[in-house]
């Protein structure tokens, strides 16, 4: 394997020096970066080539432009270091973007480990993208997204450290790690993110949305991450409609949602700790209903303003079981409507404040079973252990163990048996 080692200045008025040094490396070989380039436009990697940078080694941008722009199947980067120009800029430029084409994917690319920081959008950036991996890296204060994919399948997400997401003025949202898919079209034009792995990732501060996040996506496993300090934490939600933007038309589904750790931080408005809803906005929508699973997860301290530690809606057969859902507020599980043949078993519910609700079966157009749930004996206890509030709502509910709550079971209406 060839090995160039770029080593002189780069990104004067004439030339490019390091872009030449890559044109340089043979297909399959290696460049070695080990020591600063500033520059203010983008390094492409259109072939095959690893990058390894360094404990010198590192590009720092002078515009909003991305660091490493990639184009090609099986490239590797180790150990980058890029910095931005700041993630308060409100720029599109990410540390690296790996660009494949939805008639074209890429295969096969790896970041491996590195320092990302004061990026102006997202560290990683990734669209069409197959067999993908990022790993070990430690991200912080992006603009918008840690770890950004857009209809990229097969991949790994693990092990990586993104903190302080900074969304600045005019952004709507922000995320730690993201996987979505182009909601201009429909899902066999612009295809999900699929059977993605995102596990043992620490996401911390991202106080105006979401830590860890897909959009539509399918297969998606969500296990073993540390989410702190978000006011969101894990969210399965539904894109757009493409024809109505005020609509979504194409939910999560085959989702697993598992044994992560999410906390709640000071200070934040209100949010769920984990969330996941299905297409529609009505109650009893026939738009297509999330499915998947949540399980084994610890939520503390969300909740409020109608969010919940955990909170479900438009989905079928979703199953919630083992749960540890702590110090929420108001609500420490919701299934606020249209969820279909939904199952809440084994889950442990400890410490509500304000309207202190172990499980709110909110509106109507709900149906399942709620068993070998465990409500905790506290001060104050809870108001209601199960409250239905609607009459529209058929469940199973047997062998729960109530603790001290005030109310054990609060029927309103619905059709409960035992």
């Amino acid at each position: 394997m060839g090995r160039t080692t770029a080593t002189r200045a780069a990104d004067d008025a004439d030339q490019d020096v390091l872009q030449d040094a890559l044109r340089a490396v043979p297909l399959g070989g290696a460049i070695v970066i080990d020591r600063e380039w500033v520059r203010s436009r983008s390094l492409v990697v259109d072939r095959p080539v690893r990058i390894r940078f360094t404990e010198e080694g590192r590009i720092r941008m002078v515009t909003t432009a991305t660091a490493v722009v990639v184009t090609a199947s099986g490239v590797e980067i180790d150990d980058a270091d890029i910095r931005g120009v700041g993630s308060e800029s409100g720029g599109e430029g990410h540390g690296i973007a790996v660009m494949g084409d939805r008639l074209a994917p890429l295969r096969g690319v790896v970041v491996r480990g590195g320092r990302f920081r004061d990026l102006p959008h997202d560290g990683v950036h990734l669209e069409y993208c197959d067999h993908f991996r990022v790993t070990g890296t430690t991200m912080d204060r992006v603009g918008y997204a840690g770890v950004l994919g857009v209809g990229v399948v097969d991949g790994v997400i693990d092990r990586n450290r993104v903190s302080d997401v900074r969304q600045p003025r005019g952004r709507v949202n922000s995320y730690g790690i993201a996987l979505t898919r182009d909601a201009t079209a429909t899902p066999d034009v612009t295809r999900r993110s699929a059977r993605v792995r995102v596990v043992d990732n620490h996401v911390s501060g991202v106080p105006a949305w979401e830590g860890i996040d897909t959009h539509a996506g399918e297969g998606i496993e969500i296990r073993g991450n540390v989410v702190t300090a978000c006011r969101v934490g894990i969210a399965a939600v539904p894109s757009k409609d493409p024809d109505d933007r005020t609509q979504t038309s194409v939910a999560p589904i085959d989702l697993v949602i598992a044994d992560n750790v999410v906390t709640r931080g000071p200070g934040l408005p209100a949010g769920s700790g984990i969330l996941v809803s299905g297409a529609g906005t009505t109650v009893g929508s026939t738009r297509p209903r999330a499915t998947g699973r949540v399980i084994g997860n610890v939520v503390t301290g969300y909740g409020g303003g109608g969010e919940a530690g955990i909170l479900v809606k438009l989905t079928r057969g979703m199953v919630l079981d083992g749960n540890r859902v702590r110090s929420s507020a108001d609500n420490a599980i919701c299934l606020v409507h249209s969820n279909a043949a939904a199952v809440a078993r084994n889950n442990s519910v400890r410490g509500v404040s304000g309207t202190r609700v172990g499980v709110n079966i909110r509106a109507g157009a709900n149906d399942g079973s709620i068993h070998h749930n465990a409500f905790a004996v506290t001060q104050p206890a809870l108001a209601v252990a199960v409250r239905f509030g609607d009459p529209d709502n058929r469940f199973h509910v047997s062998d729960n163990d109530w603790g001290n709550a005030r109310v054990d079971l609060a029927r309103g209406g619905a059709v409960v048996t035992s």
